[in-house]
Formats: structure tokens, C-alpha cells, sequence
């Protein structure tokens, strides 16, 4: 099939019917996704509202595409956490630019494989969706077809090497990679009350189960007292329960990998447990720890360090300790020099946030192991990291420009 496969005005109201037929079929992601991996269905609404808005509002980035053009067929793996939200962000932006798609998703979520493969059927030519097949095997797949010139795969740092290993059967790969220990930085000018409230809500959302959920917070150490107190305030609240109560924050850990990753976070984490504790079973409670000690490792699932700092410089130095520089949130001001200097080296750096869920819209992407691009130019492979736009990332200048 030829690429760009229909007009830039079709190809908008196909990616908008996407979300009206998503939309159509919220009652079934809403079941499927708390059988899958125990997600509350408070979340998946989320979720929901803001794939379909995603989809509908491709037209706000058309014009990246001016002299631009698609690469062919691209393959990409969505993870299980915000499958559909994924799904907007890199295969909307795929599809927006004229590329075939083909996609899996995680192994952990068979019936939503199953629900988007029903929602792309009248597109099956241009959105293939594997489904009955793992991971790993479908990757490899991707690798020994010449006609997927683009590959995306998020994971552990690990899965992000061995990608790396097959670059030559591909112009280009995309990997998203672990958050490692995402931190909220608390300065000592900071608001304690919306700092605290932030960090509750942020790191426990979908039970900690996004790769930008907050692990750790450096708090000035004259901050600490009432910034644990707000917090674990805040904490108390979060309801724990059956995934399709409308009422509950966060279902049931079902994820084994997330309940691996979150165990490694209690025994390597070195401090008092003063929120939660170990599982019961598939149940994980948030969990803080007033930390002595964080190592910089990948975590998941509902798990907070809480750390005091001796001064808003430490707070600094300890955040730019990182192999996995993703994301970081800050309150207040930081010393002279070191706005710039986090900016550079985590992905986005949000100031005094006050929102919930991060809009699919915002460029993404982290740095070092959190996330890489690898491209072929001729004899050279370029690498990148850093927040990337995905409509710019997949499609390239037209054959013939200086893009």
C-alpha cells in the first residue's frame, strides 16, 4: 500500500472516528482493563477523556508535517499502563502522518488487545493490530520484516539494549524507558500544602503504575515535619478496592512485574516504614518510607521514599544522581544555576504543577536509560534523548530537502 495511504484531511477524520469508536466501547476498556491488571475504573475514564480528546484534536499538530513525510510502516508495543492514551500519543501521531501501523500491546492485557483490534477493524489495511502473540515474539517479527522502518518499545532498561543490538534492520527506533525513581524536589520556599498534596496524588495515581508516577521526594529538612504530615494526610484518603467501584483509587496489583519492582523498592530503600508494608497477595497499599538512604533504581507500584535534605543545593545534587533521568517535579526556588542544570538533564522538569494526569499532547521522553531515539543517517547513527514531538520523530524531511 502506498504511503501517505489517504489525504491529511482524510487521514484527520479517520484519527477522530478512532475516538468516537473508542469512545463507543468505554463501558467494555473500562471492564477490560480492571480484569487485565486490576485498574480502577476511575483511572481508565481518565484515560479514556483524554485518548479520545487526543484523537480529535490531531489538526493542532498538522502543520509539523509541512515538508515532512511518512516513513512506511512502523511497528510499535504499547505497555500496559495507558494502553489507549499510547495509542493516541505515538500510533496517532504515526497514522497523522501518513504512516502503516502495526501494534501489540502487552501481554498482561489481553482483552484490551482484543477491544482495539475490534475498534481498527474498518481500518485493518492501515492499523494492524497483532494480538495472540507475546512480546518478545512479536518484536522479533518487527525486526525480520524490511518493510518496518520504525520501531517502538518501552521497558527495563535491558529491553532498550537489546533493541538497540537490531538498529540495522530499522532507519530508526524510539524506546521508552524506565522513570527509575521520578523525584519531587520541596525547597525551602516552597508551598508545604500544595507539595504534599501533589506528591500523595501524583506518586499513587493508578497505584503508581505510570513511569511518571513520583517515587522519592527531597524535602529541605525544615520542610520535612510538615510536609509528612500533609502527606500522609492526603495518603489516608486514597481508597483501595474492587477496580469497578467508581469510588476506588486503585484495584488490585495484578502486574507481577509491578509487585517485583515494587519488593525492590522496600528492601533496597533503607529507612522507617511509616505508611503500607509488603503485598497481601495481589493488594499493595500505599506505601512511604521516611528514607535514610534511596539508590537509584527502577521502581513501580504504590511506593513513596520521603528523604530530608540538608539544603536546597543538596536537594539538587541528590537529584542529579540518576541514571534514569525521566521526569522531575519541583516546589519553590531553587538555588542560583540549577534550573537550567535539572532542565538539561531529566526530560521535563514541571514547576509548582497543580495537574493530575500529564496531557499526551506535551513533547515526551526521557534521557541516559529512561529513553533513547537511535537513528540512520547514511553511515551515521544519530542518537537523542530528551522530550520529543512523535509527529516530527515519525516522519522524516522529504526525500530531497535539507530537513
Amino acid at each position: 500500500m502506498k504511503v501517505p495511504w489517504a489525504s491529511l484531511d482524510e487521514r484527520l477524520e479517520v484519527l477522530a472516528d478512532m475516538g468516537r469508536r473508542i469512545e463507543a466501547r468505554r463501558e467494555d476498556f473500562l471492564e477490560a482493563l480492571a480484569l487485565d491488571i486490576g485498574q480502577a475504573v476511575k483511572v481508565t475514564s481518565e484515560e479514556i477523556r483524554l485518548t479520545v480528546e487526543h484523537l480529535s484534536t490531531m489538526e493542532e499538530e498538522a502543520s509539523l508535517l509541512e515538508g515532512r513525510e511518512p516513513y512506511g510502516l512502523v511497528g510499535a508495543i504499547f505497555p500496559y499502563d495507558g494502553p489507549t492514551v499510547m495509542f493516541a500519543r505515538w500510533g496517532g501521531a504515526a497514522l497523522l502522518g501518513g504512516n502503516r501501523l502495526r501494534f501489540s500491546l502487552s501481554s498482561l492485557t489481553p482483552r484490551v488487545a482484543q477491544l482495539m483490534e475490534e475498534v481498527c477493524q474498518p481500518w485493518k489495511d492501515v492499523m494492524e493490530v497483532v494480538i495472540r502473540k507475546d512480546n518478545r515474539e512479536f518484536g522479533w517479527d518487527c525486526v525480520e520484516d524490511p518493510d518496518v522502518r520504525v520501531f517502538f518499545v518501552s521497558g527495563c532498561r535491558e529491553v532498550g539494549r537489546v533493541y538497540a543490538q537490531a538498529l540495522d534492520e530499522f532507519d530508526k527506533l524510539i524506546f521508552a524507558g524506565p522513570g527509575g525513581m521520578p523525584p519531587v524536589l520541596v525547597f525551602s520556599g516552597a508551598s508545604v500544602e500544595r507539595a504534599a498534596v501533589f506528591a500523595a496524588r501524583r506518586a499513587f495515581l493508578n497505584g503508581g503504575q505510570y513511569c511518571t508516577t513520583i517515587k522519592r521526594a527531597l524535602v529541605h529538612k525544615d520542610l520535612l515535619d510538615p510536609f509528612v504530615e500533609a502527606l500522609l494526610e492526603e495518603v489516608d484518603k486514597i481508597k483501595v478496592g474492587d477496580p469497578m467501584d467508581p469510588q476506588v483509587d486503585y484495584g488490585p496489583i495484578k502486574a507481577e512485574r509491578t509487585r517485583v519492582l515494587f519488593e525492590r523498592g522496600l528492601e533496597w530503600v533503607k529507612g522507617t516504614l511509616i505508611r503500607g508494608g509488603p503485598p497481601e497477595g495481589e493488594w499493595i497499599f500505599p506505601t512511604v518510607v521516611l528514607a535514610r538512604e534511596i539508590p537509584d533504581i527502577e521502581v513501580f507500584g504504590p511506593f513513596l521514599a520521603v528523604k530530608a535534605m540538608g539544603s536546597d543545593r543538596a536537594i539538587v545534587e541528590e537529584a542529579v544522581r540518576t541514571g534514569y533521568p525521566l521526569i522531575a517535579y519541583a516546589f519553590g526556588q531553587p538555588p542560583l544555576g540549577s534550573k537550567g542544570r535539572l532542565e538539561a538533564l531529566y526530560g521535563r522538569v514541571y514547576w509548582d504543577p497543580e495537574f493530575l494526569y500529564l496531557s499526551p499532547r506535551d513533547p515526551f521522553g526521557g534521557r541516559r536509560d529512561s529513553g533513547w531515539v537511535l537513528e540512520k543517517r547514511g553511515a551515521m547513527i544519530i542518537r537523542k534523548g530528551g522530550p520529543i514531538v512523535y509527529v516530527e520523530e515519525l516522519t522524516r524531511p522529504v526525500s530531497g530537502s535539507s530537513g
